[in-house]
């Protein structure tokens, strides 16, 4: 069997009827630690350099994605490891994972939390489960910076007052 996460192996993290090379808990495990261990090499490649690009999915956005970025989303877990093997790979990929998603809209910042950003915007991509994108608007640069990939549960806790 392929150790590699792809889009077919991780439909149905959630939901193993539809998963056909079904993994144990203990093997998503050991599989986000490797993706997280990639994603900390990535973000090393960042710490002088970050990742600058703009890009378009109905909102136009300059990202900024530098270390600190990725070693906050390999950082926030779930207590599904399927998921989070899931997160550490799409995290290796943020512009992907950008061009490919819908976009799902935008909420004002809970008053009292993050003061530097100006709102967050989602993208979500379904893989037998939907994974989102939580971006935020960086307020005195009007740089997007992503901060995490969360699952369902999670998204839709946040959702109050999303707007399009």
């Amino acid at each position: 069997m392929n150790d590699d996460i792809t889009e077919e192996s991780l439909m149905g993290c959630s939901l193993a009827s539809h998963y056909k090379k079904q993994r144990t808990d203990e093997e998503y495990f050991v599989e986000s630690k490797r993706y997280r261990a990639e994603v900390l090499k990535i973000a090393d490649e960042l710490k002088e350099n970050p990742l600058r690009f703009t890009i378009t999915n109905v909102i136009t956005m300059d990202v900024e994605i530098t270390k600190s970025d990725l070693k906050t989303i390999v950082g926030k877990n779930t207590q599904d490891n399927c998921f989070n093997a899931f997160k550490n790979k799409l995290a290796q990929d943020i512009k992907g994972f950008i061009e490919k998603s819908t976009y799902e809209g935008w909420r004002e910042v809970i008053p009292g939390k993050h003061p530097e950003t100006a709102y967050f915007a989602y993208f979500s991509r379904e893989l037998g489960g939907k994974a989102y994108l939580c971006i935020r608007k960086i307020r005195n640069t009007g740089l997007f910076k992503p901060y995490a990939i969360i699952d369902q549960n999670t998204f839709d806790a946040e959702i109050q007052n999303l707007r399009k």
